[in-house]
């Protein structure tokens, strides 16, 4: 689908739903980030290499993207702590016509109206039709509750409620969220209701709060989007039903969090896709026929990999598999900051 088409549907329905029909893809501008959430599947924190994606080579994977004809987005850790930076990819873009459709945050940005009128007056001039906020206990955690009120409440008038993809929940719902990490028992209760992918540094902060299951038997679950029924994974790299597709700084386009597909700065991701994202690497394939138990089986033959009893779910068994090849494996599984 060519980009006049994804903006017109946008136009019409708006981001917020034009981006679960279409699905999504988006620069990983940076894997540093200035929290560091119980939740995060990319491992981000201030404590990441301070590595961002050159503005230039930004705005040619954002027109590789659009090829893809899904919803286009700027996300991270928080693209927004490289501010020159990102300024700087965006008004290229503009100039180029591959603008993204909106732009993910975690709302640490918006200290004050003016900063937020600011930054969203830009967005808009550039053809920037939205933005993404994060609001949730792991968030706010680390990110003062007004501070999503008031990117939210700005992004509204800048952009239309239709094109700003975050919670509805009551300013005093949001507010509340804090309270949920303080107190053991219903951070437990929140993360059995609200199960992770148990991926990056959701595998090590949230895993305990889970029941495991033997992993001959693990349950049904979620990946990025469609459910897994059965023991495979061939959903999460069908081109057609993939969820989402990322490029990261260092150049890596992968999916699954950590499951690199190949190289963006030789390979165009359109061309990826067209090809067939299951035959990516050997890895892909294991996982599209056998699951994460047919990967563990082949660690286990293949490098001595002590396959779990146990696991938490089917991503968690995946997880703590590819962190063991890693090691011997770095080109498709990477980069190390998703293996904390």
């Amino acid at each position: 689908m060519p980009r006049d088409k994804v903006d017109k549907l946008i136009a019409e329905i708006g981001i917020c739903r034009a981006y679960p029909q279409l699905y999504v893809a988006a620069i990983l501008f940076t894997y540093r980030c200035t929290i560091a959430c119980r939740h995060c599947c990319f491992g981000c924190s201030t404590s990441r290499p301070d590595v961002v994606m050159d503005p230039e080579k930004c705005v040619r994977y954002l027109g590789d993207l659009h090829e893809l004809g899904r919803v286009i987005h700027i996300a991270g850790g928080e693209a927004m702590m490289y501010w020159p930076q990102l300024l700087k990819a965006l008004e290229i873009a503009a100039e180029k016509g591959v603008q993204p459709h909106f732009i993910e945050s975690n709302c640490s940005f918006a200290v004050s109206d003016e900063i937020c009128r600011e930054r969203f007056g830009l967005f808009r001039s550039m053809g920037i039709q939205g933005m993404l906020f994060s609001a949730d206990p792991y968030h706010q955690e680390h990110v003062p509750p007004e501070r999503f009120i008031r990117a939210r409440r700005i992004a509204f008038e800048f952009f239309g409620e239709q094109n700003v993809a975050c919670s509805r929940a009551s300013d005093d719902e949001i507010r509340a969220l804090p309270e949920i990490t303080r107190d053991e028992a219903r951070l437990r209760e929140y993360a059995r209701k609200h199960p992770s992918m148990f991926v990056g540094s959701a595998f090590d902060r949230l895993s305990r709060y889970m029941d495991e299951y033997p992993v001959e038997s693990l349950p049904n679950g979620r990946g990025w989007h469609l459910e897994h029924s059965g023991q495979d994974c061939a959903t999460e790299f069908n081109s057609q039903q993939i969820w989402e597709i990322h490029i990261d700084p260092y150049d890596n386009a992968q999916t699954n969090c950590g499951v690199i597909l190949g190289r963006a700065d030789e390979t165009p991701v359109a061309e990826m896709v067209s090809r067939g994202l299951r035959d990516a690497n050997f890895i892909t394939r294991i996982l599209s026929e056998g699951g994460p138990l047919g990967l563990a089986r082949w660690a286990a033959e293949m490098h001595g990999f002590a396959i779990p009893r146990t696991a938490v779910s089917k991503c968690g068994l995946c997880f703590l598999t590819r962190r063991f090849l890693r090691q011997f494996y770095p080109e498709i599984l990477g980069p190390a900051e998703v293996y904390c």
